[in-house]
């Protein structure tokens, strides 16, 4: 597999949960995360904005499994 770029990888998960690791390879996980964060964001406008904290976890872990595995399809 080809090398990623991190920065790109990152702003990607910047701007919506999931897409940094769709990027780098991991369709399945990337998918998942991009979903969760789209019910969870809906959720927390529809029902309660207490649970735009579980947005914000889904987004940080979004945020590390991007980098880690960008590291490791670059073999680091």
């Amino acid at each position: 597999m080809a090398k990623k770029n991190m920065v790109i990888a990152i702003v990607l998960s910047i701007i919506w949960s999931g897409l940094g690791l769709i990027y780098a390879g991991d369709m399945k996980r990337g998918i998942i995360l991009a979903v969760l964060a789209i019910i969870f964001e809906l959720l927390n406008f529809l029902v309660s904005p207490i649970l735009g904290i579980i947005v914000f976890i889904i987004w940080i872990y979004s945020l590390y499994a991007t980098y880690k595995e960008v590291k490791a399809v670059n073999g680091e």
